[in-house]
């Protein structure tokens, strides 16, 4: 039975990972404008999609899961909004 000797695990460690198509799709998705903006577009998509399945063909239950989402979204954002504003004014009171 062969040990590997710390050369061996040295050179291992030292070799660099390459990126896969994948990754570079999500980097894309992640930090591009275009990217984001397709993201937005095939969440909204797949949402409304679920929603429509969800409904089973009912109108008004489609509109009555449709608004919840939308007022659950608002109250998220909002938070998001008010949480990072605070901190941005904790970082600069800092600095003073």
């Amino acid at each position: 039975m062969r040990t590997k000797t710390k050369e061996t695990k040295q050179k291992k460690d030292d070799t660099v990972q390459g990126t896969t198509g994948f990754h570079s799709l999500l980097v894309f998705l992640r930090y591009n404008i275009i990217g984001r903006f397709i993201s937005i577009i095939l969440l909204i998509t797949l949402v409304l999609t679920l929603n429509t399945l969800f409904a089973t063909n009912d109108l008004k239950r489609f509109a009555l899961i449709t608004g919840i989402e939308l007022v659950i979204i608002m109250v998220a954002g909002w938070t998001w909004f008010l949480i990072k504003r605070n901190s941005d004014h904790d970082t600069d009171d800092d600095l003073e």
